[in-house]
């Protein structure tokens, strides 16, 4: 599922919210592992231009519960995380 700036905009956030404070402890040793395996190394979950990047992807999958996969035995993200995560991408994806 796409989401479009007019969804990131209703978000209710946080002031501020960024990557070296909120959204970088959100991803996982297991999870980086993951996703530069399935990706080529592509996508790498603790580099913060790779996660910029792939900022509107890596949101859809979290939100559809997608990510993280169920065979990692990780739980999927609970709705504020998600959120969270919106709103970084709402603000411009601060470093």
């Amino acid at each position: 599922m796409a989401h479009d700036h007019k969804h990131f905009a209703a978000l209710s956030c946080p002031a501020t919210v960024t990557w070296t404070a909120d959204i970088q402890k959100m991803f996982t040793a297991t999870d980086v592992a993951h996703m530069k395996a399935v990706t080529n190394n592509q996508l790498d979950l603790s580099n913060y231009n790779s996660t910029k990047i792939w900022a509107h992807k890596i949101y859809s999958e979290v939100a559809g519960g997608n990510m993280p996969p169920p065979q990692s035995g990780e739980k999927p993200w609970p709705a504020a995380q998600v959120n969270l995560f919106g709103c970084w991408i709402q603000k411009g994806c601060p470093q």
